[in-house]
């Protein structure tokens, strides 16, 4: 039986995640079923033939498990609401400094209701942590160093655009810092008639710049006419551990909407696995057993698919 999920808001991811299912949903091994899109405000019912509510229960077809896309500023309401309501979740909350107190907050939530709720399923945090810990498995010495960019930072812009009501359009780019490990964000902000007034840019600048998003990196702000020509929808970076034995060195680069969405896609099914154990509670995705992640009906299926 096909597990059965839902997408909680409609933006970059909620879409990508829907076209990632487009792609699987057609091969004789696709596992996942997606019945509908959850949306606050929603002026259609159906989007390319999947039924919109503003509320889980109004869908026709009950999900076992939502994914939750919406900005990370509010993103863990939802998680919770869902959670108290026995449906299990993931999402790809990207504060790192928070993670661990959600997840303490959550557990118990998810244990209460008999649900599974997966953090940080997304690139950083997500596929970069495993590489982290996988890393030094094989390199005793030294520490795992990560270089993000050049590329879009999903979460960076959608803390900017929330920071004055009249930003209409902006994008937070990551580039690669003066040394490894180390990056520099340049936002760029488009002008419209509320932010011709340098006062008002000057505010939204310091209000940026002061931002645990910021803050701890070297950030720089500007006002332009169009993002366009610094807009892009790709991401990335470099992991790398080495010492005088050994090297080991990850290289990611990609559409970061897609990435993101099929890590989050692929994790629906661990929670799954969890729920059929009564594994409840909530997890970060180091935490999840790598094969659970895989399609196939048995471990010696698995293992020959990951050509183990």
């Amino acid at each position: 039986m096909k597990t059965k999920i839902a997408i909680s808001s409609w933006g970059n991811i909620g879409k990508a995640i829907a076209f990632v299912h487009s792609q699987e949903m057609n091969k004789p091994d696709c596992d996942i079923e997606l019945v509908g899109i959850i949306r606050r405000e929603t002026e259609v019912n159906t989007i390319d033939g999947l039924p919109v509510v503003n509320d889980v229960i109004s869908l026709p077809n009950k999900p076992e498990i939502i994914l939750c896309v919406a900005p990370s500023h509010c993103v863990m309401n939802d998680v919770e609401k869902y959670l108290r309501q026995g449906l299990s979740t993931v999402d790809c909350y990207d504060n790192h400094k928070e993670i661990l107190c959600f997840r303490q907050h959550f557990d118990w939530i998810a244990k209460e209701n008999h649900a599974v709720s997966i953090l940080g399923s997304g690139l950083d945090p997500g596929f970069n942590s495993i590489q982290r810990a996988l890393f030094g498995l094989v390199v005793q010495g030294s520490e795992t160093i990560t270089t993000f960019g050049p590329g879009r930072s999903m979460g960076h812009t959608t803390v900017v655009k929330s920071m004055h009501k009249d930003i209409k359009e902006a994008v937070s780019i990551t580039l690669p810092g003066e040394k490894p490990g180390l990056q520099r964000r340049e936002v760029y902000i488009e002008i419209n008639d509320a932010l011709k007034e340098e006062p008002i840019q000057n505010k939204i600048r310091q209000d940026i710049l002061n931002h645990d998003y910021f803050k701890n990196d070297n950030s720089f702000v500007y006002f332009v006419e169009s993002i366009t020509e610094y807009d892009s929808r790709n991401h990335g970076g470099i992991i790398f551990r080495d010492d005088s034995n050994a090297k080991v060195e990850t290289t990611l680069f990609g559409d970061n909407s897609i990435m993101t969405a099929t890590a989050m896609y692929n994790t629906a099914r661990a929670v799954k696995r969890f729920i059929e154990r009564s594994d409840y509670g909530c997890y970060t995705l180091v935490e999840i057993p790598p094969i659970d992640f895989g399609k196939g009906t048995n471990i010696a299926e698995k293992l020959k698919k990951i050509k183990y």
